[in-house]
């Protein structure tokens, strides 16, 4: 049962990317930044638009520097052509200005593609990016 979300100012702002992905064989990587001051990331859904056989995804939260400072979803596999993910994160994950959530897609199946992603962030009230 998931925890209820409450936001004492403010809301959710989602924000969705597409990753181009070649009919190459090799990683692709989508960096996402979320804010020009500091947010928090909130969940993400991810949805291919072909199957992609043994292809599959990571999340990393990346600081300024590129440095990665965590491991959020590791080798989700691509389940099917327009099959959405969602993954709702337990915890807010905090992010410093200028920190990027890095979604890197391998593509194993040598197939082009596009990867988009929705990514929801809290806010304040001024919202937006």
């Amino acid at each position: 049962m998931a925890l209820p979300k409450r936001f004492m100012v403010g809301g959710s702002y989602c924000k969705g990317y597409k990753l181009v992905v070649a009919a190459v064989i090799g990683d692709y990587v989508l960096d996402m930044t979320l804010a020009t001051k500091a947010s928090a990331a909130n969940g993400i859904v991810v949805t291919p638009d072909v199957y992609g056989a043994g292809d599959y995804f990571k999340l990393e939260h990346v600081n300024a520097d590129g440095v990665v400072l965590a491991l959020l979803i590791e080798r989700v596999y691509n389940i099917g052509k327009s099959v959405t993910q969602l993954f709702d994160f337990p915890a807010l994950e905090l992010l410093d200005a200028g920190h990027k959530m890095r979604l890197t897609y391998t593509n194993v199946a040598g197939l082009a593609m596009n990867v988009y992603t929705t990514l929801e962030r809290l806010t304040t009230k001024s919202g937006g990016a």
